[in-house]
């Protein structure tokens, strides 16, 4: 089934998951999710039918020996083709090593008087992730995109920031998933919206309650580099996202 929509980038292996799961159980996943896969993203209904398979190869890969050849499936295939796709698009990385003194030093004194007013802590994320949105005022092109047309390169300038946030979603097999969801027009917002606005998405990650508007339109985001022990990593930058910090 062709699901005609504006695509949902680097958690598009979300949806089709989502997607199958849907085929299962139709109450297994959120209303929202459930309208987008019975009206192909549209006002009109969808063809009740199994989705299209992809075309299979003329022939698996000869294994050497003591190795099998598993085709990718499901999300693991969505985000093989997600990393494939993400080579056309030109980058480059630079990485930094900053001093986190005054950051440190300043989100205690911003926690301090949060307590004395009865708010929660801010977070080193909170900050990062502000600290972003502020630099795009005077580095604008960091939220732009490259996009092709006719073989003829253009610069997506854009003027408001979807700020995505990953958040570690751990699942029922004990695996986890990355989620990136995105605040909308953070740079349009004060700090106390942006923070409401950040902490409303990322416990609606956490309990199931994302929507597929949450995971489009993505202009730049905020990642961390891996797991523990690790000191820099190369993300890979989807189509339509102008940088990964």
């Amino acid at each position: 089934m062709e699901r005609d929509r504006p695509p949902i980038g680097i958690n598009s292996w979300l949806e089709e998951e989502l997607y199958h799961q849907y085929l299962h159980d139709r109450k297994a996943v959120d209303e929202s999710w459930r309208e987008v896969f019975e009206t192909n993203g549209q006002r009109t209904p969808a063809l009740a039918a199994a989705p299209a398979e992809r075309p299979a190869s003329a022939a698996p890969p000869a294994p050497a020996p003591g190795e099998d050849a598993i085709p990718l499936r499901g999300g693991a295939a969505r985000i093989a083709e997600n990393m494939t796709a993400s080579l056309a698009i030109p980058t480059a990385t630079s990485q930094r090593f900053i001093t986190v003194k005054v950051i440190d030093e300043n989100r205690r004194i911003v926690n301090q008087h949060r307590a004395a007013t009865g708010k929660g802590k801010i977070s080193y994320t909170h900050v990062i992730g502000w600290a972003i949105v502020k630099a795009l005022e005077t580095n604008p092109a960091l939220n732009h995109a490259y996009a092709e047309s006719g073989g003829q390169g253009y610069r997506l300038a854009r003027k408001q920031v979807n700020l995505g946030v990953a958040v570690d979603i751990p699942g029922k097999d004990g695996a986890r998933s990355l989620f990136v969801p995105n605040i909308k027009n953070a740079g349009a917002m004060n700090f106390s919206e942006y923070m409401a606005a950040f902490d409303d998405i990322v416990a609606r990650a956490r309990t199931g309650k994302l929507t597929p508007a949450d995971f489009q339109g993505t202009t730049i985001s905020l990642t961390n580099p891996g797991t523990v022990g690790t000191f820099g990593s190369v993300p890979r930058l989807m189509p339509g996202q102008g940088a990964i910090i």
